[in-house]
């Protein structure tokens, strides 16, 4: 046939071409094949995420025969939330499907392996449940369906004989991960991942020499400072800094940027030519040429730690982009600034709490203590009375949608005083501080390693989820029953005079 060769040439240097590619939880997404998801989690260093898709791939399915598949590490786990570590949905899908010859009778063979859709590892699977109040209704917006009261299948082996799966079930223990026989059958629902392509490197330098993001530098007299900063996908941008000795200067922060380009469904990040073949309204082929150069405008700035020096003193100089918006995992300070944790420490910041979940406007969310208020010994309070104002939550399934913690702290107090509700006067309310509802609880246990990474950065008590601890939620189930977070992310029921539970507050931004 005719080929018709046509020549597109673009250079992007605008902000234009961003939104379709960055993803909030709650977003659709649509795979390069055209199927469709709902983002769930979007990890910590802005990398990407994963994506549940909009319907279950089997109501009910075995997920092998009795035997040890070679490739596979068993699992055998006495803290089950140490399951959560395992994300690699992946890696396990394509193992066991190739050991079951891609057998669709079994839970691996059920998902569209090659357009990307895996077998949830049981990391990936018990953070969905967590996160199912945040994605249940643009689940059903899009079309599909919210898990259902059931078992899942994940891709992880325990033994020769049984298989990890979650419980997504509305009674006691629910959002379990457990094993069972990999004969029996349970649902399957996968899930897939998606990156950035554009989440790339920096490379610095400085007129000094120097290549790294910060220097130090002691001038005998004013002297200006520049930086030039390389993105690894092209793009570069030049700022300089004039350091004053004895007189008075002042900084500010401007945007970071990164360009992505969508062609017919594919994104590029890279500066580059690529070439797709079409066919034209008359039958032939026609190849089209894209010649794309990516141009991000970096934006920088040059951060001194003082503007006005005295002759012999020293000055720390940072090449930084603006601030990014506020993510999982970020140090809160008490001047209500937040910190990037790999920018912790930083001079004049004072650590307050570690963000666990930020809504889609990239500026509000919740952020725990670094500390627990109590470790054992404090009750929740008067256990012959239900607090009319106070939903009663009866099933765990249900529980999970209460994400009420302030209303509830605030309801609780305003029924008694600290003898008759102790746990509730425990926390700093007067300064925002407030006990977590459970569906708050369990998202904070779904963030547990990244949050924990910044809470021991900055100086704090890692939030402990042993099999031997529980936290006291503000969520009732009757007069004398409250709901508690078991250290293995299932949610149980516990006595409102018991008093072997952990208390950690967050708050609100």
């Amino acid at each position: 046939m005719q080929k018709i060769l046509i020549i597109l040439t673009l250079c992007l240097c605008t902000l234009s071409l961003v939104e379709g590619q960055t993803y909030k939880v709650g977003d659709l997404y649509t795979a390069p094949d055209g199927s469709k998801g709902i983002v769930y989690y979007l990890h910590p260093d802005g990398s990407g995420g994963w994506v549940v898709a909009l319907n279950d791939a089997s109501s009910g399915c075995p997920w092998g025969t009795s035997v040890d598949v070679p490739g596979l590490t068993n699992l055998e786990s006495t803290y089950r939330q140490n399951l959560m570590s395992d994300t690699a949905g992946y890696a396990h899908t394509r193992v066991l499907r190739n050991y079951q010859n891609n057998n669709t009778n079994y839970a691996a063979g059920k998902v569209d392996f090659a357009n990307g859709w895996v077998l949830p590892a049981p990391g990936q699977l018990a953070t969905l449940y967590g996160q199912l109040p945040l994605i249940a209704s643009a689940l059903t917006s899009a079309g599909g369906t919210t898990l259902s009261n059931a078992y899942y299948w994940t891709s992880a082996e325990r033994m020769s004989s049984s298989a990890w799966l979650v419980d997504f079930g509305e009674f006691n223990n629910s959002g379990t991960i457990s094993s069972n026989t990999k004969t029996y059958s349970y649902r399957v629902r996968a899930v897939r991942s998606f990156t950035y392509e554009s989440y790339v490197d920096l490379h610095y330098v400085w007129n000094t020499g120097d290549t790294t993001p910060d220097i130090t530098v002691s001038p005998a007299q004013t002297t200006t400072y520049t930086v030039t900063v390389f993105s690894t996908i092209g793009g570069s941008d030049t700022v300089e800094k004039t350091i004053v000795v004895g007189e008075p200067s002042s900084s500010e922060f401007t945007v970071f940027s990164e360009i992505p380009y969508t062609w017919n469904g594919i994104v590029y990040s890279h500066s580059g030519d690529y070439t797709q073949t079409f066919t034209n309204a008359v039958g032939c082929d026609s190849i089209v040429t894209l010649h794309l150069t990516v141009d991000i405008p970096l934006d920088m700035v040059i951060i001194p730690s003082a503007s006005t020096i005295c002759e012999g003193e020293s000055v720390m100089l940072q090449a930084q982009t603006a601030p990014q918006p506020v993510a999982v995992g970020d140090i809160i300070c008490t001047d209500g600034t937040f910190v990037k944790y790999k920018e912790w420490p930083m001079e004049g910041k004072t650590a307050k709490g570690v963000v666990f979940y930020v809504d889609n406007t990239g500026e509000h969310g919740w952020a725990v203590h670094l500390e627990d208020q109590s470790t054992g010994g404090v009750a929740w309070g008067d256990y012959t009375y239900d607090i009319p104002t106070l939903q009663n939550y009866s099933y765990s399934r249900n529980v999970i949608y209460d994400l009420n913690g302030y209303s509830n702290t605030e309801k609780i107090r305003s029924t008694g005083d600290a003898n008759s509700y102790p746990a509730a006067y425990l926390v700093d309310f007067e300064n925002g501080w407030y006990l977590p509802a459970i569906g708050q609880l369990r998202i904070l246990f779904s963030n547990y390693s990244t949050v924990n990474y910044s809470i021991s950065a900055a100086g704090g008590t890692s939030f402990q989820t042993d099999i031997y601890t529980d936290y006291l939620s503000s969520t009732e189930n009757n007069e004398s029953v409250v709901w508690r977070l078991h250290g293995g992310g299932d949610l149980t029921l516990t006595g409102k005079s018991y008093t072997g539970v952990k208390i950690r507050s967050v708050r609100s931004f």
